[in-house]
């Protein structure tokens, strides 16, 4: 009588060490951080933030204010800029901005705008909330 007791509790617990397996696998793939299609962040640069065309050592093309708000899509590795949140080698596809006065630049389809990540605030690492370009 009491081997049939320990096999049905061992059964027991190796079923509960299984459901628990098998739970904590989606919870724990949960966590993972998710990439999403694009963030915002914030210039941080006093002087204001050159944009790039075509790749991160193209022409500059202009430059975003302080305190602009760039929509970004995409990032690509490029020289290693140095601001506020350390040396970085990220740099973000802008596809939009807008000034804090207000201004919207929106960029047509063609060649990419990159700016150095290394001056923009998204609250995080680029490199893992949005995808490489």
């Amino acid at each position: 009588m009491h081997r049939p007791r320990t096999t049905a509790l061992l059964a027991a617990l190796g079923a509960l060490a299984t459901a628990t397996a098998l739970a904590a696998g989606p919870a724990a793939a949960s966590e993972r951080p998710t990439v999403a299609t694009a963030v915002t962040g914030t210039v941080d640069a006093s002087l204001g933030l050159n944009l790039h065309s075509a790749s991160p050592t193209g022409a500059v093309i202009g430059a975003m204010p302080y305190g602009t708000r760039a929509h970004i899509t995409c990032w690509t590795p490029g020289p290693q800029v140095t601001g506020p949140y350390g040396a970085t080698t990220v740099w973000d596809a802008v596809d939009e901005y807008t000034t804090p006065s207000g201004e919207n630049y929106v960029f047509t389809p063609g060649p990419r705008v990159y700016a150095s990540d290394a001056w923009i605030d998204t609250g995080g690492d680029t490199s893992r909330m949005v995808p490489r370009c």
